[in-house]
C-alpha cells in the first residue's frame, strides 16, 4: 500500500512508524490482485475537520478520525486526522501521542477496506496496532 502524507496541522508526525502500520493491514481477497493501493493520510487542524465533519455527516463538532472511500483504480481513498483532538483523546485514555495517532491511521484504513464499526473491525485494529 502506498502512503500519500500530507500535513497541514504542523503536528510532528513520524511517518515511519505510520508507513509500517499501513503494510500490516491485508487487503481483502478481492483487492490482492492489485499491486498498489494508494491512500493519502492528511494530518489537520481542528477547524478543518470540523468543517469536513459538518459538510459530510452533518455533525458540527470537530472529530478525530475521518475517511473518505474513492475505489477509483489503485486510488482507495483519503484519511484525514485532527492531531490536536488526538492529543485530547491520549490524555483521555491514558496513552501516547504516537499510540494515537497510530490507532486513528489504522482505524481510517480499515474503513477504507470496507469494515464498519463492530467486533470484527475492532478485533483487527487491535491486532494491527498489537504488531508493533
Amino acid at each position: 500500500m502506498e502512503i500519500i502524507f500530507n500535513n497541514y496541522s504542523g503536528a510532528r508526525i513520524d511517518r515511519s512508524i505510520l508507513r509500517k502500520l499501513a503494510g500490516r493491514i491485508s487487503l481483502p481477497a478481492g483487492r490482492q490482485a492489485r499491486k498498489k493501493m494508494i491512500v493519502s493520510i492528511s494530518f489537520v487542524p481542528e477547524s478543518e475537520i470540523k468543517r469536513l465533519n459538518r459538510m459530510y455527516r452533518h455533525m458540527n463538532r470537530p472529530t478525530d478520525v475521518l475517511s473518505f472511500n474513492m475505489n477509483e483504480g489503485k486510488y482507495l481513498g483519503d484519511v484525514v486526522i485532527c492531531p490536536s483532538i488526538a492529543k485530547i483523546n491520549s490524555a483521555r485514555y491514558g496513552s501516547t501521542f504516537k499510540s494515537e495517532i497510530s490507532r486513528l491511521v489504522a482505524h481510517g484504513l480499515l474503513h477504507l477496506l470496507g469494515y464498519d464499526h463492530g467486533k470484527k473491525m475492532f478485533d483487527m485494529q487491535d491486532k494491527i496496532l498489537a504488531l508493533r
